[in-house]
Protein backbone atom coordinates (compact mmCIF):
# COMPACT_ATOMS: atom_id res chain seq x y z
CA UNK A 1 0.00 0.00 0.00
CA UNK A 2 1.32 3.33 0.78
CA UNK A 3 4.96 2.71 1.42
CA UNK A 4 8.51 4.61 0.61
CA UNK A 5 11.05 2.19 1.40
CA UNK A 6 9.10 0.46 3.76
CA UNK A 7 9.01 3.32 6.61
CA UNK A 8 7.21 1.97 8.99
CA UNK A 9 8.22 1.64 12.92
CA UNK A 10 5.18 0.26 15.04
CA UNK A 11 4.73 -0.38 18.60
CA UNK A 12 4.71 -3.13 21.11
CA UNK A 13 1.94 -5.35 22.11
CA UNK A 14 3.15 -3.48 25.89
CA UNK A 15 1.46 0.00 24.72
CA UNK A 16 -1.60 -1.67 24.89
CA UNK A 17 -1.45 -3.41 28.27
CA UNK A 18 -0.46 -0.12 29.51
CA UNK A 19 -3.24 1.06 28.40
CA UNK A 20 -5.51 -1.18 30.07
CA UNK A 21 -4.48 0.50 33.80
CA UNK A 22 -6.48 2.82 35.14
CA UNK A 23 -9.30 2.84 32.21
CA UNK A 24 -13.04 3.65 33.49
CA UNK A 25 -16.47 3.27 31.74
CA UNK A 26 -19.70 4.46 31.52
CA UNK A 27 -22.21 1.62 33.29
CA UNK A 28 -24.47 0.23 31.07
CA UNK A 29 -26.76 -3.03 30.83
CA UNK A 30 -25.75 -4.73 28.01
CA UNK A 31 -26.43 -8.08 26.08
CA UNK A 32 -23.94 -10.72 25.11
CA UNK A 33 -23.08 -13.44 22.88
CA UNK A 34 -20.41 -14.84 24.32
CA UNK A 35 -20.43 -18.51 25.62
CA UNK A 36 -18.89 -19.09 28.90
CA UNK A 37 -17.26 -22.01 30.93
CA UNK A 38 -16.41 -22.40 34.58
CA UNK A 39 -17.44 -19.99 37.17
CA UNK A 40 -16.58 -16.52 38.59
CA UNK A 41 -16.38 -15.57 42.38
CA UNK A 42 -19.58 -14.34 43.97
CA UNK A 43 -17.92 -10.70 44.11
CA UNK A 44 -17.46 -8.73 40.84
CA UNK A 45 -14.02 -6.87 42.01
CA UNK A 46 -12.67 -10.48 43.19
CA UNK A 47 -12.71 -12.03 39.81
CA UNK A 48 -11.88 -8.41 38.07
CA UNK A 49 -8.61 -8.72 40.18
CA UNK A 50 -8.08 -12.88 40.13
CA UNK A 51 -8.26 -11.98 36.10
CA UNK A 52 -5.82 -8.85 35.80
CA UNK A 53 -4.09 -10.68 37.94
CA UNK A 54 -3.69 -14.23 35.77
CA UNK A 55 -3.16 -11.33 32.62
CA UNK A 56 -0.11 -10.14 34.25
CA UNK A 57 1.47 -13.53 34.71
CA UNK A 58 0.11 -14.43 31.06
CA UNK A 59 2.03 -10.91 29.82
CA UNK A 60 5.63 -12.08 31.40
CA UNK A 61 5.44 -15.57 31.11
CA UNK A 62 3.06 -16.87 27.54
CA UNK A 63 2.61 -19.91 29.40
CA UNK A 64 -0.48 -21.60 27.73
CA UNK A 65 -2.31 -23.22 30.35
CA UNK A 66 -2.24 -19.56 32.03
CA UNK A 67 -3.85 -17.90 29.06
CA UNK A 68 -6.57 -21.33 28.51
CA UNK A 69 -7.50 -20.26 32.24
CA UNK A 70 -7.61 -16.22 31.71
CA UNK A 71 -9.50 -17.06 28.57
CA UNK A 72 -11.81 -19.41 30.26
CA UNK A 73 -12.49 -16.84 33.57
CA UNK A 74 -12.45 -13.97 31.30
CA UNK A 75 -15.73 -14.81 28.84
CA UNK A 76 -17.67 -16.24 32.11
CA UNK A 77 -17.13 -13.15 33.76
CA UNK A 78 -18.30 -10.85 30.93
CA UNK A 79 -21.65 -12.93 31.06
CA UNK A 80 -21.91 -12.80 34.71
CA UNK A 81 -20.89 -9.37 35.24
CA UNK A 82 -21.85 -7.24 31.77
CA UNK A 83 -22.84 -4.00 34.43
CA UNK A 84 -19.53 -4.15 36.44
CA UNK A 85 -17.48 -1.27 36.15
CA UNK A 86 -14.32 -2.46 34.72
CA UNK A 87 -15.52 -5.20 32.49
CA UNK A 88 -14.37 -3.47 29.35
CA UNK A 89 -11.49 -3.90 30.50
CA UNK A 90 -12.07 -7.62 30.72
CA UNK A 91 -13.09 -7.52 27.12
CA UNK A 92 -10.07 -6.03 26.06
CA UNK A 93 -7.52 -8.50 27.86
CA UNK A 94 -9.84 -11.12 26.51
CA UNK A 95 -9.44 -9.83 22.99
CA UNK A 96 -5.82 -9.09 23.30
CA UNK A 97 -4.93 -12.74 24.95
CA UNK A 98 -7.07 -14.44 21.91
CA UNK A 99 -5.00 -12.86 19.32
CA UNK A 100 -1.55 -12.99 21.42
CA UNK A 101 -2.18 -16.76 21.40
CA UNK A 102 -3.50 -17.64 17.90
CA UNK A 103 -6.81 -17.09 17.97
CA UNK A 104 -7.50 -13.98 15.99
CA UNK A 105 -10.73 -15.22 14.60
CA UNK A 106 -12.43 -15.74 18.09
CA UNK A 107 -11.11 -12.17 18.87
CA UNK A 108 -12.96 -10.21 16.34
CA UNK A 109 -16.76 -10.80 18.06
CA UNK A 110 -15.04 -10.07 21.34
CA UNK A 111 -14.11 -6.73 20.46
CA UNK A 112 -17.20 -6.16 18.54
CA UNK A 113 -18.89 -6.57 21.37
CA UNK A 114 -16.54 -4.19 23.47
CA UNK A 115 -16.73 -1.63 20.64
CA UNK A 116 -20.33 -1.66 20.34
CA UNK A 117 -21.78 -1.89 23.68
CA UNK A 118 -19.46 0.46 25.46
CA UNK A 119 -18.41 3.61 23.12
CA UNK A 120 -17.62 5.73 25.88
CA UNK A 121 -15.01 3.29 27.52
CA UNK A 122 -11.61 4.25 27.09
CA UNK A 123 -10.71 0.58 26.47
CA UNK A 124 -12.63 1.38 22.66
CA UNK A 125 -9.46 3.10 21.53
CA UNK A 126 -7.25 0.27 22.37
CA UNK A 127 -9.62 -2.06 21.36
CA UNK A 128 -10.00 -0.46 17.61
CA UNK A 129 -6.16 -1.28 17.06
CA UNK A 130 -6.48 -4.47 18.58
CA UNK A 131 -9.76 -5.00 16.44
CA UNK A 132 -7.77 -4.12 13.40
CA UNK A 133 -4.90 -6.63 14.04
CA UNK A 134 -7.23 -9.22 14.47
CA UNK A 135 -8.57 -8.95 11.15
CA UNK A 136 -4.91 -8.62 9.90
CA UNK A 137 -3.85 -11.57 11.52
CA UNK A 138 -6.53 -13.81 9.72
CA UNK A 139 -5.99 -11.83 5.77
CA UNK A 140 -9.02 -9.41 6.32
CA UNK A 141 -7.05 -6.32 5.41
CA UNK A 142 -9.87 -4.57 4.00
CA UNK A 143 -11.47 -5.11 7.17
CA UNK A 144 -8.78 -3.42 9.46
CA UNK A 145 -8.28 -0.80 7.08
CA UNK A 146 -12.36 0.44 7.93
CA UNK A 147 -10.92 -0.20 11.86
CA UNK A 148 -7.46 1.99 11.69
CA UNK A 149 -9.31 4.49 9.34
CA UNK A 150 -12.12 4.83 12.35
CA UNK A 151 -9.12 5.74 14.54
CA UNK A 152 -7.72 8.22 12.67
CA UNK A 153 -10.90 10.13 11.52
CA UNK A 154 -12.37 10.46 15.09
CA UNK A 155 -11.19 13.46 16.75
CA UNK A 156 -10.97 11.63 20.31
CA UNK A 157 -8.50 9.25 19.10
CA UNK A 158 -6.75 10.65 16.26
CA UNK A 159 -3.38 11.99 18.36
CA UNK A 160 -1.21 9.82 20.17
CA UNK A 161 1.03 6.15 19.63
CA UNK A 162 -2.18 4.12 19.00
CA UNK A 163 -3.11 6.31 16.35
CA UNK A 164 0.37 6.69 15.35
CA UNK A 165 0.23 2.80 14.93
CA UNK A 166 -2.66 2.79 13.03
CA UNK A 167 -1.31 5.01 10.37
CA UNK A 168 1.79 3.38 10.16
CA UNK A 169 -0.28 0.28 9.58
CA UNK A 170 -2.45 1.64 7.03
CA UNK A 171 0.88 2.58 5.01
CA UNK A 172 2.69 -1.05 4.94
CA UNK A 173 2.04 -2.98 3.19
CA UNK A 174 -0.64 -5.63 3.39
CA UNK A 175 2.07 -8.78 2.78
CA UNK A 176 3.91 -7.45 5.57
CA UNK A 177 0.62 -6.95 7.74
CA UNK A 178 0.84 -10.31 9.89
CA UNK A 179 -1.53 -8.58 12.60
CA UNK A 180 0.91 -8.17 15.72
CA UNK A 181 2.95 -4.68 16.48
CA UNK A 182 6.67 -4.66 16.47
CA UNK A 183 8.97 -3.08 19.59
CA UNK A 184 10.02 0.08 18.37
CA UNK A 185 10.11 1.21 21.99
CA UNK A 186 13.36 2.90 21.25
CA UNK A 187 12.51 4.88 18.45
CA UNK A 188 11.13 8.80 19.22
CA UNK A 189 8.10 9.08 18.30
CA UNK A 190 6.45 12.13 17.30
CA UNK A 191 5.09 13.14 20.51
CA UNK A 192 8.09 12.52 21.87
CA UNK A 193 9.04 15.96 20.49
CA UNK A 194 6.17 17.70 22.11
CA UNK A 195 7.78 20.41 24.45
CA UNK A 196 10.88 20.64 22.90
CA UNK A 197 12.67 23.13 20.43
CA UNK A 198 11.74 22.55 16.93
CA UNK A 199 15.06 21.21 15.30
CA UNK A 200 16.04 24.01 12.59
CA UNK A 201 17.38 23.26 8.83
CA UNK A 202 18.64 25.26 6.40
CA UNK A 203 17.84 24.47 2.39
CA UNK A 204 16.60 25.78 -0.65
CA UNK A 205 12.69 25.31 -1.22
CA UNK A 206 10.99 24.49 -4.69
CA UNK A 207 11.41 28.31 -5.94
CA UNK A 208 15.20 28.86 -5.23
CA UNK A 209 14.15 30.46 -2.07
CA UNK A 210 15.57 29.81 1.24
CA UNK A 211 13.79 27.92 3.60
CA UNK A 212 13.98 27.46 7.44
CA UNK A 213 12.16 27.71 10.88
CA UNK A 214 14.00 30.53 12.21
CA UNK A 215 13.19 32.84 9.10
CA UNK A 216 9.26 32.44 10.47
CA UNK A 217 10.17 32.93 14.43
CA UNK A 218 7.36 34.88 15.57
CA UNK A 219 4.75 33.33 13.48
CA UNK A 220 2.47 29.91 14.00
CA UNK A 221 4.76 27.29 12.00
CA UNK A 222 2.98 23.22 11.18
CA UNK A 223 5.72 21.45 9.79
CA UNK A 224 3.83 18.76 6.94
CA UNK A 225 5.60 15.55 6.03
CA UNK A 226 3.90 13.99 3.19
CA UNK A 227 3.85 12.85 -0.41
CA UNK A 228 1.93 12.97 -3.32
CA UNK A 229 2.12 9.26 -3.39
CA UNK A 230 0.53 9.00 0.07
CA UNK A 231 -3.16 8.33 0.28
CA UNK A 232 -4.01 9.54 3.73
CA UNK A 233 -1.23 12.47 3.20
CA UNK A 234 -3.70 13.47 -0.38
CA UNK A 235 -7.17 12.92 1.85
CA UNK A 236 -5.98 15.09 4.24
CA UNK A 237 -5.05 17.97 2.21
CA UNK A 238 -8.19 19.57 2.04
CA UNK A 239 -8.17 20.17 5.85
CA UNK A 240 -4.58 21.13 5.27
CA UNK A 241 -5.30 23.91 2.66
CA UNK A 242 -8.61 25.18 4.55
CA UNK A 243 -6.58 25.45 7.59
CA UNK A 244 -3.75 27.50 5.75
CA UNK A 245 -6.55 29.56 4.14
CA UNK A 246 -8.11 30.43 7.10
CA UNK A 247 -5.08 31.56 9.48
CA UNK A 248 -2.72 32.83 6.50
CA UNK A 249 -3.10 36.24 7.59
CA UNK A 250 -2.72 35.90 11.39
CA UNK A 251 1.22 34.50 11.60
CA UNK A 252 0.52 31.33 10.62
CA UNK A 253 2.80 29.17 8.18
CA UNK A 254 2.92 26.01 6.53
CA UNK A 255 6.44 24.57 5.52
CA UNK A 256 5.96 21.38 3.40
CA UNK A 257 8.35 18.51 3.50
CA UNK A 258 8.04 16.17 0.84
CA UNK A 259 9.29 12.63 0.64
CA UNK A 260 7.92 11.82 -3.03
CA UNK A 261 10.22 10.13 -5.68
CA UNK A 262 10.99 12.93 -7.61
CA UNK A 263 10.20 16.23 -8.12
CA UNK A 264 8.03 16.19 -11.65
CA UNK A 265 5.04 14.43 -9.29
CA UNK A 266 5.28 17.02 -6.54
CA UNK A 267 5.45 20.38 -8.36
CA UNK A 268 2.44 19.09 -10.77
CA UNK A 269 0.23 18.38 -7.90
CA UNK A 270 1.58 21.57 -6.18
CA UNK A 271 0.03 23.28 -9.56
CA UNK A 272 -2.95 21.70 -9.72
CA UNK A 273 -4.29 22.32 -6.23
CA UNK A 274 -3.06 25.60 -5.42
CA UNK A 275 -0.83 25.22 -2.85
CA UNK A 276 0.53 27.94 -1.80
CA UNK A 277 2.64 27.69 1.46
CA UNK A 278 6.86 26.94 0.74
CA UNK A 279 7.84 23.09 0.06
CA UNK A 280 10.84 21.40 0.38
CA UNK A 281 11.73 18.28 -1.63
CA UNK A 282 13.42 15.85 0.50
CA UNK A 283 15.23 13.77 -1.65
CA UNK A 284 17.54 12.58 1.09
CA UNK A 285 15.56 12.48 3.59
CA UNK A 286 17.78 15.08 5.53
CA UNK A 287 14.70 16.88 7.49
CA UNK A 288 12.35 13.68 7.83
CA UNK A 289 15.54 12.00 9.52
CA UNK A 290 16.30 14.94 12.08
CA UNK A 291 12.54 14.25 12.96
CA UNK A 292 12.67 10.69 13.25
CA UNK A 293 9.99 10.51 11.15
CA UNK A 294 8.65 6.70 10.26
CA UNK A 295 5.95 7.42 8.75
CA UNK A 296 3.91 9.79 6.90
CA UNK A 297 1.78 12.37 7.29
CA UNK A 298 3.61 13.53 9.72
CA UNK A 299 2.67 16.78 11.45
CA UNK A 300 4.56 19.15 14.07
CA UNK A 301 2.48 22.60 14.99
CA UNK A 302 5.69 24.74 16.21
CA UNK A 303 4.45 28.06 18.24
CA UNK A 304 5.90 31.67 17.93
CA UNK A 305 9.37 30.81 20.38
CA UNK A 306 10.33 27.61 18.15
CA UNK A 307 8.89 25.18 20.68
CA UNK A 308 6.88 21.87 19.27
CA UNK A 309 3.23 22.09 20.98
CA UNK A 310 1.15 19.18 19.41
CA UNK A 311 2.16 16.85 16.76
CA UNK A 312 0.21 13.94 14.37
CA UNK A 313 -2.83 16.82 13.93
CA UNK A 314 -5.41 15.45 11.37
CA UNK A 315 -9.33 16.67 10.81
CA UNK A 316 -11.00 18.78 12.65
CA UNK A 317 -8.25 18.67 15.63
CA UNK A 318 -5.86 20.43 13.07
CA UNK A 319 -7.89 23.64 12.58
CA UNK A 320 -8.57 23.85 16.16
CA UNK A 321 -5.15 23.74 17.48
CA UNK A 322 -3.79 26.27 15.31
CA UNK A 323 -6.70 28.35 16.14
CA UNK A 324 -5.67 28.03 19.57
CA UNK A 325 -2.09 28.49 19.07
CA UNK A 326 -2.71 31.48 17.18
CA UNK A 327 -4.68 33.07 19.17
CA UNK A 328 -1.92 33.07 22.00
CA UNK A 329 0.80 33.85 19.90
CA UNK A 330 -1.70 37.03 18.66
CA UNK A 331 -1.85 38.25 22.18
CA UNK A 332 1.69 37.71 23.15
Amino acid sequence: MFSRDKIVGMYGWCYLLTALTGILMLVSCVPTTLNSTGSTPARPMDGYTEITSIYKRVSTSSEQTDADLLIQKSRAFIKTYPKFEKVDEVYLILGTTLITFDRAEEAIPVLDELIRYYPLSESVEPGLLTLGLAYDKVGKHDKADVVYGKILNNSKYNEGKIAEAAQQLLQTDISDRKGALSDSSSELTPTDFIGQPALDFKVVDLTGKSLSLEKYRGQVVLLDFWATWCGPCIAEMPNVKATYAKFKNQKFQIIGISLDNGRAPLEAYIAKEGIAWPQYFDNGGQIANMYQVRAIPTTFLIDGEGVIRKANLRGSALETAVAQLVRENLTQ
